[in-house]
């Protein structure tokens, strides 16, 4: 079962982890080390320009989802060894419903990442650009009881009838 939740002190060797090995090897920022990977759970906790949720399976944690505040900039990873599970695709839905996560958000990922794209599509995200090697993603949050409009054209069959 999958659930969002806070980091907690303990989960630096996790988010570690999350953040290491030949998957992240593409990240400017490459594989954390111990010390970063500390920091960033204190920064999780601390600092108001981020809304940062980890992804914990059956107790496990493998991935986190991160808003940097006010730019609604979504970014997620999930440890090497949980992907191609929809855990990133659901882990994202979950996210955009938090009552604390804006309406309009914003992402990107390398344009050579397609699993990414897929993710960002699932969720509700549409490309609108891409430019310097990432496609660029936007997301707006549809009002209660509204279908997006391929569900709608959908439901009114061909002609809009």
């Amino acid at each position: 079962m999958l659930r969002l939740r806070e980091l907690a002190d303990g989960d630096a060797e996790s988010v570690r982890r999350i953040h290491g090995g030949e998957g992240v090897a593409d990240l400017w920022f490459g594989a954390m080390t111990g010390a970063q990977a500390r920091a960033y759970v204190r920064e999780a906790a601390s600092c108001p320009a981020l809304l940062v949720r980890g992804i914990e399976v059956d107790g496990d944690l493998l991935g986190v989802v991160r808003l940097e505040r006010p730019a609604a900039r979504l970014s997620y990873l999930v440890r090497e060894d949980a992907r191609g599970n929809g855990h990133a695709t659901a882990a994202v839905r979950e996210f955009l419903a938090l009552q604390q996560c804006p309406a309009r958000v914003v992402a990107e990922h390398r344009a050579a990442n397609t699993a990414s794209g897929r993710v960002l599509a699932k969720a509700g995200f549409v490309p609108v650009r891409t430019a310097g090697g990432f496609v660029h993603y936007a997301y707006r949050r549809r009002p209660v009881g509204t279908l997006p409009h391929h569900e709608c054209v959908n439901q009114l069959g061909p002609g809009g009838r």
